[in-house]
């Protein structure tokens, strides 16, 4: 299986200025090729392809020093880029949906190059790129022998070296236990077993610092140095956010997935929940879709089970005679007036969640014992049934 590994970079302003340099070549290359693939048709009733575009590449370095100055394969996946914009482009339009046609980059809106087979190298901590220059790396982890492509991204003001590898899958151990698991706002989790996990809510701490560096941004000239300031300053704060999801979620979802060996939740449709104007931002905070694609992978990649199971009254219906027990947002608290349930809100779906995903498995062949809870009777089947691949209905925006 393929996994992305990224590692900060620490460069030199000599090796910085390359770095910029190239980014601002490939960005040029990018819009001069959608350029070309746009007048094609009206003017000449012709489709332009990559392997036309890439022909064209050597005249272009005889031409232009600079672009002679980049490494061929990074402008080669400048070309690749733009036609799978266009392939996702048509593909789109076949199915009916929002086209999205291909745009100009901005400045602020290009900020990786890659290098897809060569043009680069690693000795001991430093990654050494062609017509670039040698940079150091912070090995937070250790760099897999089998990669398969370097991407150079720009974050914030700061360089990153994103490692495309491929890894072999690293069964667990058994644990003999399962878990359903109930995505809300109040609470980032909570379990079939009753564990609760607090919504760190990131942006809503950082919510006033971002409103001041907006603030300060609207008041600057454009083209001015003190705007250039204000956006990075802006960036630095988003990437703090991201970083504390990234710093979260995966931790979260590796421990859950070492201590069970099946995980159920719930599928949900983000992309209509946040049109909920009061909820919206709140969902878009906890980024539960990025959290379920970090359990799916961890699961696949550790022999285990992750499904999702379809939703369906799962706040409402009591878990135990299922009932629907109507409530609103603001009641937190589950009350069953027929069985006399009482347990918290958050709780109630969870149990649904697991005693569904249970259901689900026994109706495809595959037997889920349960017992004492959440625990399993028996050592559960390794085959997968399901595959852990992301089921359909789960978005990957957050």
């Amino acid at each position: 299986m393929l996994k992305a590994l990224k590692y900060r970079l620490k460069t030199s302003k000599a090796v910085e200025q390359k770095l910029q340099a190239t980014l601002e070549i490939c960005r040029e290359l990018y819009n001069a090729a959608l350029q070309e693939r746009r007048d094609a048709w009206p003017t000449a009733g012709v489709s332009v392809t990559y392997v036309d575009q890439a022909n064209q590449l050597p005249a272009l370095k005889e031409s232009r020093p600079d672009v002679a100055q980049v490494h061929s394969q990074a402008l080669q996946d400048v070309l690749k880029r733009l036609q799978r914009a266009f392939e996702n482009f048509f593909r789109r339009v076949r199915n009916g949906e929002k086209p999205g046609y291909s745009r100009f980059k901005r400045r602020n809106r290009y900020d990786s190059f890659t290098y897809p087979q060569s043009g680069w190298r690693i000795e001991g901590n430093k990654l050494i790129l062609s017509q670039i220059g040698s940079m150091r790396l912070r090995l937070s982890r250790p760099i897999p022998d089998t990669i398969r492509r370097v991407t150079i991204k720009r974050e914030a003001g700061k360089w990153y070296a994103i490692f495309t590898c491929e890894v072999e899958p690293n069964p667990q151990p058994v644990m003999g236990f399962m878990s359903g698991i109930d995505l809300n706002v109040e609470n980032f989790l909570t379990t079939s077993a009753g564990e609760v996990v607090d919504n760190p809510r990131w942006y809503r701490v950082a919510e006033e610092m971002i409103q001041w560096c907006h603030r300060l941004l609207s008041r600057k000239q454009k083209g001015s140095n003190r705007r250039k300031k204000a956006i990075l300053r802006l960036q630095k704060w988003y990437a703090k956010m991201k970083n504390q999801r990234r710093d979260f979620q995966p931790k979260l979802s590796r421990r859950l997935v070492n201590e069970n060996d099946v995980i159920f939740y719930e599928l949900l449709q983000m992309a209509n929940m946040v049109r909920n104007h009061c909820l919206a931002r709140s969902i878009s905070d906890v980024a539960w879709g990025a959290f379920l694609f970090m359990v799916v992978y961890k699961a696949a990649e550790a022999g285990k089970l992750a499904i999702g199971v379809p939703p369906h009254w799962r706040t409402q219906e009591c878990s135990r005679c299922g009932t629907l027990a109507r409530k609103g947002l603001s009641q937190r608290w589950h009350s069953c007036p027929v069985c006399g349930l009482e347990l918290p809100r958050d709780h109630n779906p969870a149990l649904n969640i697991l005693r569904q995903g249970i259901e689900l498995c026994a109706a495809v062949g595959q037997t889920v014992a349960a017992r004492g809870g959440n625990s399993v009777g028996s050592p559960m089947k390794r085959e997968p049934v399901f595959g852990c691949e992301m089921p359909h209905g789960v978005s990957l925006k957050s």
